[in-house]
């Protein structure tokens, strides 16, 4: 019988800022992609999106290319019902590898999953406090009442706090699963009553400036799923909640039958885009 093992979800930080965006740059980032990826990504009408879209898909394809011996060029991916990336069936079996992305103003956020022959459900969202988030008006059509009731217990600044660590899980846990917003954002709720901390160091001397070099990790976060949600309550989910710094904080949800997650994190810089493996 196998050993056990902790499965481990590397979370990628990579920089969506001061991306470059002359001809040469965008001409080397399209030759990664694939003909249909390309159209994508010309279906923004921003050239600034464009951009983005450009790099997004090349830092996904990097990355993948560390845990495996396939050039970034030859990923192929396939999309869900509702839009989820996954590799296609043959990759994902010959490699075992699951992630998810979300990016935020000058965050993007790979989360990496490798688990040959044991299928896990992989999401990750990175969310920006903004302060002008009416939180209100919000949290009462898409938190529960439980997580409204513990919401009115904290002070408004905490509120607010909690509001995006909420919005940040929800958001991860939708995106695990594949079924987006069809799923009632108040079908399912989260407890923060048995928290655990830990502390993780961002790797790599890439980090931009003012984040925070060692990254506050939350888990032991209870997932609760309402009778609606039958399908998913024989999965053991797992849910993790950390910050970048004061603005910026991240979400993790992994399910499938496994021992406790482990979260390591590293960034990469656009300046790996441009290199050879």
């Amino acid at each position: 019988m196998d050993k056990l093992e902790n499965p481990t979800v590397d979370l990628w930080l990579c920089s969506l800022s001061d991306l470059r965006d002359d001809v040469g740059s965008k001409s080397h980032l399209k030759q990664t992609l694939t003909a249909d990826e390309i159209a994508k990504v010309e279906r923004y009408r921003m050239p600034s999106s464009q951009v983005q879209a450009l790099y997004v898909r090349n830092y996904l394809r990097k990355v993948l290319s560390r845990y495996s011996d396939l050039m970034p060029e030859a990923w192929r991916f396939e999309y869900g019902e509702k839009g989820k990336p996954s590799l296609v069936a043959e990759q994902q079996l010959m490699t075992g590898l699951n992630f998810n992305i979300s990016h935020s103003k000058e965050h993007l956020l790979i989360a990496v999953c490798q688990r040959v022959g044991k299928p896990v459900q992989l999401g990750v969202d990175i969310e920006h406090a903004r302060s002008s988030t009416n939180i209100d008006s919000i949290m009462k059509h898409y938190f529960s009442d439980k997580e409204l009731a513990d919401l009115f217990e904290l002070s408004k600044e905490l509120q607010r706090e909690r509001f995006f660590d909420l919005w940040a899980l929800k958001e991860s846990y939708i995106k695990a699963t594949g079924k987006g917003l069809a799923t009632s954002l108040r079908s399912f709720s989260f407890d923060f009553s048995n928290l655990t901390k830990q502390v993780v160091e961002l790797g790599s001397s890439d980090a931009k400036s003012g984040l925070y070099r060692e990254i506050r990790l939350h888990s032991g976060i209870g997932l609760n799923l309402d009778s609606a949600q039958q399908d998913d309550s024989s999965t053991d989910w797992q849910c993790c909640l950390g910050r970048l710094d004061e603005q910026y904080r991240f979400a993790v949800t992994l399910g499938g039958n496994l021992l406790p997650m482990q979260i390591e994190m590293r960034t990469f810089s656009s300046s790996h885009l441009f290199t050879s493996m």
